[in-house]
């Protein structure tokens, strides 16, 4: 939806909405700023302006009381554009870094999810990109410091929680929001949100708890959709557990995942009408691991009773999907333990109480209403072959919110799930997961042209490329092995059986159902 543009001096917005007392510099260098509209360009601001914003404070946002800890000014180096990058921090401790260009800010505004615990200010690592690319930019650590891996900070610690589950990104949201408009002197035209895993989760929870604060999001692999704690038994869903016999020893070794997957690739690869060890829809696979089971006993290329128990727990209860088994391999399969080491249920390792986890962090409420209303667009994805987040509760929640929000249409209408065969957690994989995320969003939302489909490109081995794809439209085409259509929920991808299999061009539609 389009934000109506406001005209007013920064010093004066600042005052009047939001508190913010700065330098009296700022009211110089600041309040002098043109008027900005998306697309037109800031003008250009002077260096001043920028460090004017150090030590301001925005007491008065509601729920965000907010203090600028640094504010530096960053000249131009390579192709990104001088920019000013502003620390700070939002009682009691969530902590935020925002990336202000300087003079090519195109009114958009971007808010960058993390990953796993969170616990850091990446906003170097998050925003740099977006920054050269005309965007106001912010990360958060989500209130508390941390590795992306450790749970320490949870103990004894409600404040951190709540934060983390649903408070962060709001008021971090709200804070870099009330100070590129005060250091712009003018509003923002649009507002997004792009992230994966803990991210995703960090998407989905705004559209369902802050409907009002982004335009459009982008959610890949939203954690917490499942199920967590007492719901989950562990001897059913966390390989820790279930693939070790009582003496200590692996039951399922890694390298049977090898055969696991070229059993599967042999039986399921056509299932997209292309032999290219790329399954579309796994659930259409109907691999059965029995049929690799020895006569007798255990053997090299065959499995034990015990091991295929095992497979069939990886896939039912910890759902990772058939074709993804080279990302079993030091996730879900581990060596043997070492002498005496004993191993916790996931649900018991320092995550704090599970019903108060699930409570705070949960993002499936599937009453999208209020975001809906607003005029907001959703992108959901998903690849098949993630290892840390399954991909099946997406696909629960799309089709419970779709059928909340009143069917395939009005759904589709705000909300859409793409998932991507081959992809990995998040980005990566043998599968067509380099995807212009935010050219589909920012075409949806400016331009009111939804997605039927995102194209996916895989680069080549020699191709350097992002983690997230945010430089693909600086590649050719010769950088790409292949590339593939990944059609919205529930359609799939298949070869039309003309034209090169390796061109997304040559792939048709087939809805669910369809043969």
């Amino acid at each position: 939806m389009k934000r109506a543009f406001l005209t007013i001096s920064a010093t004066g917005l600042a005052l009047a909405s939001s508190g913010f007392y700065a330098a009296q510099a700022a009211q110089d260098t600041i309040a002098g700023g043109p008027a900005v509209a998306a697309g037109q360009g800031a003008g250009t601001m002077a260096p001043e302006a920028c460090t004017a914003l150090a030590g301001g404070r925005f007491h008065d946002l509601e729920g965000a009381p907010t203090h600028i800890v640094s504010a530096t000014y960053k000249p131009a180096k390579g192709d990104v554009g001088a920019y000013c990058d502003v620390q700070g921090y939002v009682n009691p401790t969530v902590n935020f870094g925002l990336y202000l260009p300087m003079s090519n800010w195109s009114g958009r505004y971007l808010v960058r999810g993390c990953g796993g615990s969170c616990g850091s200010v990446a906003v170097a690592l998050a925003c740099t990109r977006h920054v050269r690319d005309g965007y106001a930019c912010l990360h958060t650590d989500m209130g508390h410091r941390s590795t992306l891996s450790d749970n320490n900070w949870v103990d004894n610690n409600l404040q951190g929680l709540v934060d983390f589950g649903y408070r962060a990104t709001h008021v971090t949201t709200v804070a870099g929001r009330a100070i590129l408009r005060a250091f712009y002197a003018g509003q923002e035209k649009y507002s997004y949100f792009f992230a994966c895993s803990t991210g995703g989760r960090q998407g989905m929870v705004e559209a369902q708890r802050f409907p009002q604060d982004f335009d459009g999001i982008v959610a890949i692999a939203p954690a917490s959709m499942g199920p967590f704690g007492p719901r989950r038994d562990p001897s059913q869903v966390d390989p820790a557990i279930f693939n070790f016999d009582a003496a200590g020893n692996a039951i399922l070794p890694n390298r049977k995942a090898l055969l696991v997957h070229r059993a599967v690739v042999a039986q399921c690869d056509m299932n997209d009408g292309v032999k290219d060890e790329l399954i579309g829809d796994p659930r259409k696979c109907g691999f059965d691991p029995a049929s690799l089971q020895c006569k007798s006993g255990n053997g090299p290329d065959c499995l034990s009773a015990e091991q295929v128990d095992v497979v069939r727990k990886i896939n039912k209860g910890r759902g990772a999907q058939y074709g993804s088994e080279f990302n079993w391999i030091n996730n879900y399969l581990q060596p043997a333990r070492l002498a005496g080491e004993q191993t916790v249920p996931e649900k018991l390792q320092g995550r704090g109480d599970p019903i108060v986890v699930d409570t705070l962090n949960s993002p499936a409420n599937p009453d999208l209403r209020p975001f809906r209303d607003r005029g907001g667009k959703l992108i959901m994805v998903h690849g098949w072959d993630d290892q840390s987040v399954p991909p099946l509760p997406s696909i629960d929640y799309y089709e419970t919110m779709t059928r909340t929000m009143g069917g395939p249409a009005p759904t589709g209408a705000f909300a859409r799930l793409f998932m991507v065969p081959g992809m990995d957690h998040c980005s990566g994989g043998a599968g067509a997961y380099a995807i212009n995320y935010m050219a589909a969003l920012t075409e949806w939302v400016e331009n009111g042209k939804a997605p039927d489909k995102l194209v996916g490109y895989h680069p080549k081995p020699e191709t350097s490329l992002d983690f997230f794809s945010v430089d693909l439209p600086r590649l050719k085409p010769s950088d790409f092995a292949f590339s593939r259509p990944h059609f919205a929920y529930p359609a799939t991808a298949r070869y039309s059986g003309k034209g090169d299999p390796t061109k997304a061009e040559n792939f048709v539609a087939v809805k669910q159902g369809a043969k």
